[in-house]
């Protein structure tokens, strides 16, 4: 199985949230089929048969590929300078 990259995940994971929160707050014919059809992408990209299992694998994969840059270091602190430090 061919294994989905991270920005196809996050545009099927937004696609089927949005689905989920028109379809409850106006159901509608099309509305249902906009969630199911966003269920179906969801699945079959991440190889299984029902939402949670697919959320579940697409976080992993997602987790995997996340990037945590490096925050700023902390100044040191210069000779000279009056600092106490606690």
């Amino acid at each position: 199985m061919l294994t989905p990259g991270p920005q196809d995940l996050r545009v099927a994971l937004a696609r089927y949230a949005d689905a989920r929160i028109e379809d409850d707050r106006r159901p509608t014919a099309a509305t249902a089929r906009a969630v199911e059809d966003a269920t179906r992408t969801l699945c079959v990209l991440t190889g299984t048969l029902d939402v949670p299992q697919a959320i579940a694998i697409a976080d992993s994969v997602l987790a995997r590929h996340s990037t945590v840059l490096p925050g700023p270091r902390p100044a040191k602190p210069r000779r000279g300078d009056n600092l106490q430090t606690a």
